[in-house]
């Protein structure tokens, strides 16, 4: 089996639905940001069929892969030679499916066009009854589709269009306008080609508008139609950081088919061989492959958290897209680093240096040349990480945790929030001093990010009321039974004493408090762990651990301080665009049963609906406490709502870690000490949010903070940032169309 196979089972429908319709999917792939490799230097020829994996077994034609035919040929009056013609789409013989969508990539905004010449079809031109012609179906082969990055292509092939289960767009025509005429040789037809497009499992009817050309040896044609990539489930892109699409995208069709004899065997297997790519010569291994090495491979190798999305075990691998590396670094968003210069220095920053983004834009810019082979492997250099010792390793307490799967063994979705409990062993009854702390992934390949909570005893009621209800979901939509609940938000939780501990990302160290400090954990106490999956093509059983290292008798004898924690919750209300909500209007005007979601009474009612009586509070709780009302949210800055509240610090000593949260409208996020005075100073400064990375920062320089002084959370949100199929108000709460303007501060108290 192919190593692209391997990597990217998703890589061939996305080009097919780029051809077809697919244009829209591999729509959403534009983002250069995330790098990978679309081609692997040892790659083996890439076949469509291979293990039998295509669903579409009636292309299957004499061991090739073939578009089905417009004629029967064992039906001797379904053409007649006298009055019909017949043409044939080869793939590779000049006929070209692309897309063009809007992009706004990096900042910056432009029309991305992606192009593949695999496709096939057959179409029956009648010469005597023009309108009586035929098309058969056209199949578009998705795994060499191409735009003008090969971390995009692979990206929208893996992530959007799964392409190794799904290798083929197709449409299939029904009707035909505009041919109600006299045929004649060399004369251009305005037509519209009416038919069902199918990507993936949807299918939707789309109509395809154009020319077309007949000659006695050709037919040319161009048809374009504009579809939604969310009708068909693979898009709107929206990366934070890196790259956001428009829902609209045009596909367009430009055939060239030759005339063929009635009865001739098919010509042109969609298969396709991936070409093994050429380097040039250039400086690498003393330039570039050291920062990669250092800050890169660590995640970005096969096994690894971030393998596939990219890896780089070879040279090969980083030179065959050193253009997208260098874009990515050059825009900071890998490696994913997210406080400004604003923010304070903190431990563990692992940004690139402007030196090295500069020694990588060099290399690009001069080929991404190679002075080692190509198939040098590329080993991450381990960083000085002091480890905890391991005095409690912790498995979930309800046993692994398996993703949702649907019969034919693919993931209910891509991206699963679940949280578990760990229940921390305490023989002695006295509680646990925590020294050191660390989240240990065991699924490295889908576990994203974590975020682990300490809990009480007294929420343990809660918890199993959680499990519960998780349980009655799973049996009313057939999942399997599995351990814990789906938390998007935070744990989920409302008991008091539920505060965060640390936040997890790959790449992130072990937590080691300073010396005579630690974490009390209670009697009782247990750890709540909330952990990002994102699943590709199978959902592997995952147990990662939480390992303790505890203080032996003698140093709590000696004397042990508890870190204080609070949690700062302040208010998130972004109301609908004006547009947006007319919209809304509209729909509840002439729509029976359409509820106006624009109206936020109508959010909180369903918010109530969703979660318990509790939680439509929540939002006018912190409006109060920050001394506000709703109506002081009411304008927007275009798409972009902004929240400030200021609170007193409820703890003295020095700061330790500072975290904010926000989910997937977050756009940008601040904590500012003594704001508004000369001895203001900002604690945290996230210009350009992303959800996916949330750690807990912990400042280099010793900050000093008293209980009472002045701290101001400040979120910034963006509905545009996340594609909304029906316009809401966003307020604070739990769920993935919900908000929040979470913060965090543990501070080291005074000896």
């Amino acid at each position: 089996m192919s190593w692209w196979r391997r990597l990217d089972p998703g890589r061939i429908a996305i080009l097919a639905v780029l051809v077809l319709g697919v244009a829209a999917f591999l729509t959403r792939g534009q983002w250069l940001g995330t790098v990978e490799t679309a081609v692997d230097v040892a790659v083996d020829a890439v076949d469509v069929a291979v293990d039998g994996e295509i669903d579409d077994e009636d292309l299957v034609t004499g061991g090739a892969v073939v578009a089905p035919a417009v004629v029967d040929i064992e039906d001797p009056e379904d053409f007649d030679v006298e009055t019909e013609r017949l043409y044939r789409i080869v793939p590779g013989a000049g006929s070209r499916a692309s897309y063009h969508i809007e992009e706004r990539l990096g900042g910056l905004s432009r029309t991305t066009v992606g192009t593949t010449t695999v496709l096939a079809g057959e179409i029956a031109v009648n010469l005597v009854d023009l309108a009586a012609s035929r098309v058969g179906e056209i199949v578009v082969n998705v795994e060499v589709f191409q735009s003008d990055s090969a971390l995009r292509d692979k990206r929208i092939r893996h992530d959007y269009l799964q392409s190794s289960h799904w290798p083929f767009v197709r449409f299939s025509p029904t009707s035909i306008e505009g041919l109600d005429t006299e045929f004649a040789d060399g004369i251009a037809y305005d037509i519209a080609v009416t038919g069902e497009l199918t990507v993936k499992e949807t299918t939707r009817t789309e109509t395809f508008a154009g020319k077309v050309t007949v000659t006695p040896d050709a037919l040319v044609a161009t048809m374009s139609t504009i579809v939604l990539t969310s009708h068909y489930d693979v898009g709107p892109i929206n990366i934070a950081r890196l790259a956001h699409t428009s829902d609209e995208v045009t596909l367009t069709f430009e055939l060239v088919a030759d005339r063929v004899e009635i009865g001739s065997e098919p010509t042109g297997d969609l298969r396709r061989e991936i070409p093994i790519p050429e380097f040039a010569v250039g400086r690498f291994s003393g330039t570039v492959q050291p920062i990669l090495e250092t800050r890169c491979v660590s995640c970005h190798t096969t096994g690894g958290p971030a393998w596939t999305t990219l890896a780089l075990d070879t040279a090969g691998d980083a030179a065959a897209i050193a253009d997208d590396i260098a874009f990515v670094t050059g825009i900071n968003f890998m490696p994913p680093w997210l406080p400004s210069d604003l923010s304070p220095e903190f431990v563990h920053d692992w940004s690139l240096g402007d030196n090295e983004i500069a020694a990588i834009k060099a290399w690009a810019d001069a080929g991404g040349g190679l002075d080692v082979r190509p198939d040098t492997p590329l080993v991450a250099r381990v960083q000085a990480i002091l480890p905890v010792e391991e005095d409690q390793k912790i498995g979930p307490r309800d046993g692994l945790y398996t993703g949702y799967s649907r019969p034919d063994g693919w993931p209910v979705k891509a991206d699963d929030y679940r949280c578990q409990v760990h229940e921390v062993a305490d023989p002695e009854g006295d509680g646990n001093w925590v020294k050191g702390f660390e989240f240990r992934p065991d699924q490295v390949e889908v576990v994203h990010h974590a975020i682990v909570y300490r809990v009480p005893a007294e929420a343990a009621a809660e918890i199993a009321a959680k499990i519960a209800a998780e349980d009655e979901i799973e049996a009313v939509k057939g999942f399997s039974d599995e351990p814990g609940w789906t938390c998007f938000g935070l744990s989920g939780l409302r008991s008091q004493g539920v505060y965060s501990i640390q936040g997890w990302a790959p790449g992130q160290s072990p937590t080691i408090y300073p010396e005579g400090y630690g974490l009390y954990l209670w009697p009782g106490d247990m750890i709540v762990n909330q952990i990002h999956y994102h699943y590709d093509h199978d959902t592997p059983a995952d147990g990662s651990w939480i390992i303790l290292d505890t203080a032996t008798a003698a140093e709590v004898a000696a004397g042990m301080t508890h870190i204080a924690g609070d949690d700062y919750l302040t208010p998130a209300e972004v109301p609908c665009t004006p547009a947006e909500a007319t919209i809304a209007e509209e729909r509840a005007a002439t729509v029976d049963g359409y509820v106006n979601l624009c109206e936020r009474s109508n959010v909180l009612a369903e918010i109530g609906e969703k979660y318990d009586d509790f939680a439509p509070l929540i939002p006018g709780l912190l409006l109060a406490q920050c001394g506000g009302t709703v109506d002081d949210y009411d304008d927007l800055d275009g798409t972009v709502g902004y929240s400030s509240c200021d609170l007193p610090a409820r703890d003295t000593g020095t700061i330790h870690t500072v975290l904010g949260h926000m989910h997937e409208f977050g756009a940008a996020y601040r904590m500012t000490l003594h704001p508004d005075t000369p001895e203001e100073r900002i604690l945290l400064d996230i210009p350009v949010w992303d959800f996916e990375w949330q750690l807990n920062y912990e400042p280099v320089e010793k900050i000093r903070i008293e209980r009472g002084d002045m701290v101001r959370f400040e979120c910034w949100w963006d509905r545009t940032l996340q594609f909304m199929p029906e316009p809401r108000y966003i307020t604070w709460n739990e769920g993935t169309v919900d908000e929040m303007c979470f913060s965090s501060i543990a501070v080291l108290p005074d000896v």
